[in-house]
Parts: structure tokens; C-alpha cells; sequence
């Protein structure tokens, strides 16, 4: 099969858990955070609440405005702590050298804070690679409302099905389909909503599973 024959032109990626194995690190300290206030939420909780920046995430579980503030100083203190830490999933970095190579565009679509973003992209040298990034501050609405999606692909002049998107979460499977933009959905063991299942192209059970798709779906014919 030839590089022509792929539809797509454009990858979207979300960053924390798609390209990043960042969510070990987000559960905890989400959890965390909340934890003097409610009692210690559950990894299908803290994956419920994800979409937009950080304040969002935790304003959905603590249910209101109630200690917010002393729960995103105790959150964004532990992020800051351990950002370090955090490294590309195997896989990411190639991909991404291949689809450059071919003249695929690339998009980031993330929650995450600009400043924090930025600031990974860069550390890993990717910060180049990606244009545009849309971030959880960047814009009024949040995942899973799909605008920053739409943002993407108007910048990119592609139609929604000229384009793949590829996340983890929830929000990021609903916002793909209020696009209209075909999905590969990354399940990280998690059991996915039957109605969300309906949307994506195929699910991943992890993220290197889910660049193996890409490149079937971007880049045919190429190992």
C-alpha cells in the first residue's frame, strides 16, 4: 500500500498518558490533593475528572470551589517536584521523527497549563515538532468540548476526517467524536463506556500499542 493511500494529513496528540508517561504522577497528586478534603478518590474518579487545566480537574473532585485553592498549591507543588521524572512512552520519539519525515502535520491537544507544556515539549526537544499546541488555558472551554480540536484543524485548513486524533481519557474520547474526528483511543487496562466505544477507529491497549496503529493508518506500507 503506498503513502498516498492514507486519508490522513494531520495527527493530533494529547500529551499527558498519549505521549507522556506522566499519569502515575497526575493520579497521585490528584488524588492527593484531594485527599484532606473528601476521602482518597479512585483511579476511575481522578480519570473522570481530567480535561482542562489543573483547577478544573480538581474543582470536579472536590464537587465545588471548596479548597480549591489549598488543593492546586498542594497539586501544582508535586507536579513541580517531579517533572523530572517524566519521559516520552517507548515509541513516542520515532513516531514522531517518521511523521515529520513524511510531511504529516502534528498538534498537540492537552489539559495541561501552557507554561508546564511548554516547558516538557522543550526539556525533550519537541517543542518544534508540534504546531499548533493547544493548552487547557489556551481557550474559555475545556475537553471535552472539541473547539481546541477544531482550532487544530482550521489552523491546518483539513476537514475532521483529513485528521486523526489520538488520546487516553475520557474527555479525550468525547471530544474526538464531537469532532468528528476519527480516533485511536489509548486504554491504559481501563474498561471504556460502551457509547464512547462507538466513536474511535481502534483501541490501544497502551500507548506503544497505539503507535503501531498510526503508522498502519498514517503511514502504510512503512515499518
Amino acid at each position: 500500500m503506498s503513502r498516498g493511500a492514507s486519508p490522513f494529513r494531520g495527527v493530533v496528540f494529547d500529551l499527558d498518558g498519549t505521549l507522556l508517561d506522566s499519569m502515575p504522577f497526575v493520579f497521585h497528586g490528584l488524588a492527593t490533593a484531594v485527599s484532606p478534603y473528601r476521602p482518597r478518590p479512585t483511579t476511575e474518579e481522578v480519570m473522570g475528572s481530567l480535561g482542562g487545566p489543573s483547577d478544573a480537574c480538581l474543582r470536579r473532585l472536590l464537587g465545588g470551589r471548596k479548597h480549591l485553592a489549598e488543593a492546586l498549591t498542594m497539586y501544582l507543588g508535586y507536579l513541580r517536584e517531579n517533572e523530572g521524572r517524566l519521559r516520552p512512552f517507548r515509541g513516542a520519539r520515532r513516531l514522531l521523527n517518521d511523521l515529520q519525515a513524511a510531511s504529516v502535520r502534528l498538534g498537540i491537544w492537552t489539559g495541561r497549563e501552557r507554561d508546564s507544556s511548554v516547558a516538557r515539549l522543550r526539556a525533550l526537544s519537541w517543542q518544534r515538532c508540534f504546531a499548533p499546541i493547544v493548552c487547557g488555558d489556551d481557550l474559555p472551554s475545556h475537553k471535552p468540548d472539541p473547539e481546541g480540536l477544531l482550532k487544530i484543524l482550521r489552523s491546518w485548513r483539513l476537514t475532521p476526517r483529513e485528521a486523526l486524533f489520538v488520546g487516553d481519557s475520557d474527555q479525550d474520547l468525547e471530544g474526538g467524536r464531537a469532532a468528528g474526528v476519527p480516533m485511536v483511543a489509548i486504554g491504559h487496562g481501563r474498561r471504556i463506556g460502551a457509547g464512547l466505544l462507538r466513536h474511535p477507529l481502534a483501541v490501544a491497549p497502551n500507548p506503544p500499542a497505539a503507535y503501531a496503529l498510526v503508522r498502519e493508518l498514517v503511514l502504510p506500507g512503512q515499518e
